[in-house]
């Protein structure tokens, strides 16, 4: 019998197999190419972000569920936001995963913005998983509207 040490799910069932036919070999190719797609340490994870804009600020909303604020970064530096972090598997002793869907990992995010922030005034929050942050722009660089007579 075939004893699996891993805490991913196979995807043939392998008892009563003879481990010298295709199927059991090519199960065995499968079953690693899907621990390495979905493997804690090996994943990517991309958080999303939305960007709008007003005619007085930037607004960017970034989707980081299950994670602390304080595992969250914002920089600013040469007009280019960044943001980082970590998301982590919070892991029990005793617990069994069966599928993992959730991605995890280290993240770093880059958004260039024109030359019209006022940077003094970037504030950020996070609340229900979602960071927002606001991007005010400088009232003299921020443009005017012309009206057509």
């Amino acid at each position: 019998m075939l004893m699996r040490t891993n805490k991913f799910p196979t995807l043939f069932n392998d008892r009563g197999r003879n481990r010298n036919t295709n199927t059991l070999r090519f199960s065995d190719m499968l079953d690693e190419m899907m621990e390495d797609a979905f493997s804690r340490s090996k994943g990517t994870f991309i958080p999303e972000l939305n960007v709008y804009e007003t005619d007085k600020e930037f607004e960017i909303t970034v989707a980081l569920p299950g994670m602390s604020k304080d595992d969250i970064n914002i920089g600013f530096e040469n007009n280019t936001i960044t943001i980082s972090g970590e998301r982590k598997l919070a892991e029990e002793d005793g617990t069994k995963y069966h599928r993992i869907e959730s991605r995890f990992g280290k993240f770093e995010r880059s958004l260039p913005l024109p030359n019209v922030i006022d940077e003094e005034n970037i504030s950020a929050t996070y609340d229900n998983g979602v960071l927002t942050i606001t991007v005010p722009k400088l009232k003299e660089k921020a443009g005017k509207k012309i009206e057509v007579n």
